[in-house]
């Protein structure tokens, strides 16, 4: 099937920056929206393949630059800074945006939403406040984190003292310093994303890619990743729509696994129909690991 690939830009929740997005449009008949909603320090073209498949099936595939990220920062200084104030709510709001953007263009259709990494908890709190998707896909997510309550109180304590744009090397390595323990015999701060040395070589020549978070947007990480794992969001998003929880085995986002089985067993504990898949030997980006396909296949099955 034939596709085409459009450039579409829309203003943020923000009010200010226009979220730089790229849209997929089949070539016959379309069988919904699906939108993609990418993670953290990276951008929307990084799923320019898996997107292009997607419309290939049938579907309107999107998806944007975040604040703070890609061609939606302004300019390289805004690269890693969100917002002054309630980022992650802006985050969550832009989804909405975006996804009301393509609905006025091309009309009412199911509505599949994938968000991966920092991405799946913008989408976890999108689904909770902004939109109810026909099916969610929750991909590379984590459950509760213990200390998430004091990560907040560090960079709130950062940020007055030093401001919200500077960057913490501190805050960084509580939040990340573990992430690479697994595969510290590869020699490769970045082994944890993927077996695969190729992307990784990619990933650290794109200046996309290897931007740091501003202690404000690290606020408005971990708060994402706070309020997304509360009793109250898997109680109001658990008879919503049906999920599909994924993730590598072998991602430390997840701790590996059980991360992910909380947050199923949680889903189910509220009525939630919830289906999980994790990947043996698979690693944090399992679009760009070695199970890619299987996924790919997984999520075309859980869609349809």
């Amino acid at each position: 099937m034939c596709i085409k690939v459009l450039d579409k830009k829309v203003l943020s929740s923000n009010g200010k920056n226009m979220l730089s997005g790229k849209v997929y449009l089949p070539d016959g008949d379309v069988k919904g929206y699906f939108h993609v909603v990418h993670g953290m320090t990276e951008h929307i073209s990084r799923y320019d393949s898996f997107m292009s498949l997607m419309a290939e099936q049938g579907y309107i595939t999107f998806g944007y630059d975040h604040l703070g990220h890609g061609y939606t920062a302004k300019d390289d200084s805004e690269l890693g800074f969100i917002a002054e104030r309630n980022g992650d709510d802006l985050l969550a709001k832009d989804v909405k945006v975006f996804y009301d953007a393509m609905k006025e263009e091309y009309g009412d259709l199911p509505y599949y939403l994938m968000g991966h990494s920092m991405g799946s908890f913008i989408v976890r709190m999108a689904t909770q406040y902004y939109v109810t998707p026909t099916k969610l896909i929750i991909m590379g997510t984590s459950g509760p984190n213990p200390i998430a309550g004091a990560g907040l109180l560090v960079c709130k304590l950062i940020r007055a003292i030093k401001g919200s744009h500077h960057i913490s090397p501190l805050v960084e390595n509580l939040a990340f310093g573990a992430y690479n323990d697994h595969f510290k015999s590869e020699n490769d701060p970045n082994a944890w994303l993927t077996k695969d040395i190729d992307i990784r070589k990619k990933y650290v020549a794109d200046k996309y890619c290897t931007f740091k978070f501003t202690v404000s947007a690290m606020h408005d990480l971990i708060s994402l990743n706070k309020n997304c794992n509360t009793d109250e969001w898997f109680s109001s998003v658990a008879k919503k729509m049906p999920i599909l929880l994924t993730s590598g085995e072998d991602d430390p986002v997840g701790d590996y696994g059980k991360g992910i089985r909380i947050c199923e067993e949680k889903l189910r504990a509220n009525g939630a129909s919830v289906v999980t898949k994790l990947y043996p030997n698979n690693r944090h980006e399992i679009l760009n690991d070695t199970c890619r396909e299987e996924v790919i296949k997984d999520i075309l099955d859980f869609i349809s």
